[in-house]
């Protein structure tokens, strides 16, 4: 599959999963779960954001300081790669104890596509730091999560809700302190 291709998949995907969630989540389902999200989907919105983040700092910046922006942005994108590769075996220790059935790629699936919104909202917060608080579209990602937990994984009905709010509860955590820490290596460097 050339460059073209992907990224015009890449795009549809993510407007479907944006205006159409439960048909994108069914038709995911019944698709298996097999290429590496992370490589095909993931990473390179993650760079986007990162790329995002630089052009921002650049172009609004009036004490313009290349290695900040550098920084900032390379700091960006190691949280969300972090935070992607620390909450999928979290997540998937976490669904084997509410006797859920352990599918790595289902479960990275989920995250992958669910972090579309944060993504999305930290690109333009990056890009225009004055609206920033349109950020708060990226809340629409745990709407996204919920509704791609009960899709694709196979929990029991009892433990789905506490499967899907203890998910988000460390979900926040883990980013809050992934954010935390990289915010303290940016400052210590400047």
């Amino acid at each position: 599959m050339d460059i073209k291709q992907r990224y015009s998949r890449l795009f549809r995907e993510s407007k479907q999963l944006i205006f159409e969630p439960k048909k994108f989540w069914s038709e995911k389902q019944e698709t298996a779960f097999e290429d590496n999200i992370a490589m095909s989907y993931y990473i390179p919105l993650v760079i986007l954001v990162g790329i995002g983040i630089f052009l921002g700092e650049i172009i609004w910046n009036p004490e313009l300081l290349l290695s900040y922006a550098l920084g900032n942005a390379i700091r960006e994108i190691a949280s969300y790669l972090l935070q992607f590769f620390i909450i999928v075996p979290i997540l998937q220790i976490l669904i084997q104890n509410y006797k859920g059935t352990k599918n790595k790629h289902a479960i990275s699936h989920l995250l992958a596509y669910s972090l579309l919104p944060f993504l999305a909202a930290s690109f333009i917060t990056g890009l225009f730091p004055g609206l920033y608080p349109l950020s708060i579209i990226g809340l629409y990602g745990f709407y996204l999560f919920i509704i791609g937990t009960k899709s694709c994984l196979e929990i029991t009905d009892e433990n789905r809700s506490k499967f899907i709010v203890l998910s988000i509860l460390l979900i926040v955590l883990i980013f809050g302190m992934v954010n935390t820490v990289g915010w303290k290596i940016l400052n210590a460097l400047f």
